[in-house]
């Protein structure tokens, strides 16, 4: 406020209570105001009550409506219209639910926070090792249930990276262990020579192909996040914090096991390799991606610059 304010304000002190959408007379003050600056203005206006009611004006799948307005609106209508404005979800789930890779694509999420993290996470120092405020990544995760538009610049490096983990933890069927590749095949893994061909011709083959799909477009970007030298994420760092996230079976004490990386037979040291020798060992997965491109000199480069087209789609 200016200081000419203040002046004629003096000594005495303003007590400024913050206007509720939902109370009468605040609309009412709205209307008035609105009506005295402009009547064709006013005469435009349409008042809605519930999400329900501004779906049928707008596609709320393009606003970004914060979680906590949808919380309100079900204590509000507590039952048809929640129904109502809910029941899309049902349809538009993206986490928790069977992979389904569109032809040539990959899932929202998985595109949008892979392009994100790519150009703006790497300078982020321990990207994908930090947590983001918990309430911030239920937003997000929640709108991309939704089928809403999702602002990743608001949301940050940290909850998009969290956001990719999430998306392949909540797999119906894991990577690894129950459903997935069995502990068996990454326990015979060799100890010393041979082990980039093992992970290559044996424990990929026994992923299906929408699943090696995935792993070649995320451990690509691994692959950028080691090389960098600004995240101080090495190889090993990412494996150990992405492992866990990729295993899963009905035995913890086995899962536990599973997760170092180093040398010895487990998935974290599967995900070290597949991170640095990621040539090597998703040749086939580069070659369907990139067709001729998979000769070019920055592999990594342009698998991840497919992701982009992706989202320019």
């Amino acid at each position: 406020m200016t200081a000419s304010f203040w002046h004629r304000v003096g000594r005495r002190s303003l007590s400024i209570e913050r206007p509720r959408m939902d109370e009468p007379r605040t609309r009412h003050s709205l209307d008035m105001g609105t009506m005295r600056r402009s009547q064709k203005f006013f005469a435009k206006i349409t008042w809605v009550d519930t999400l329900a009611e501004l779906g049928r004006h707008v596609p709320l799948s393009q606003i970004s409506v914060p979680q906590a307005v949808y919380e309100y609106d079900a204590r509000v209508e507590k039952g048809a219209v929640r129904a109502v404005v809910e029941q899309p979800a049902l349809h538009t789930r993206e986490f928790g639910v069977a992979l389904v890779m569109p032809p040539q694509g990959l899932p929202r999420p998985v595109r949008e926070t892979l392009a994100y993290v790519r150009h703006n996470g790497l300078r982020s120092e321990g990207v994908f090792r930090r947590s983001p405020p918990s309430t911030a990544l239920r937003a997000a995760k929640d709108a991309y249930d939704r089928g809403q538009y999702v602002d990743l610049d608001l949301a940050g490096v940290n909850v998009s990276a969290v956001l990719l983990k999430l998306f392949i933890r909540e797999l119906p069927d894991p990577v690894f262990g129950s459903g997935g590749c069995s502990y068996d095949v990454v326990r015979a893994m060799p100890k010393s020579d041979g082990r980039v061909d093992y992970v290559r011709d044996t424990v990929l083959e026994n992923i299906n192909e929408e699943y090696r799909r995935l792993l070649c477009f995320v451990c690509a970007l691994l692959y950028a996040v080691a090389h960098s030298s600004e995240t101080r994420m090495t190889a090993y760092n990412l494996a150990i914090v992405w492992a866990p996230n990729m295993l899963r079976s009905n035995d913890p004490v086995a899962d536990i096991n599973m997760c170092p990386a180093g040398t010895a037979s487990t998935v974290g040291a599967v995900v070290q390799i597949m991170v640095e020798h990621f040539e090597q060992v998703f040749t086939r997965e580069i070659a369907s991606v990139l067709g001729p491109s998979a000769q070019a000199r920055d592999v990594v480069g342009e698998i991840l610059n497919t992701v982009d087209l992706m989202n320019q789609a």
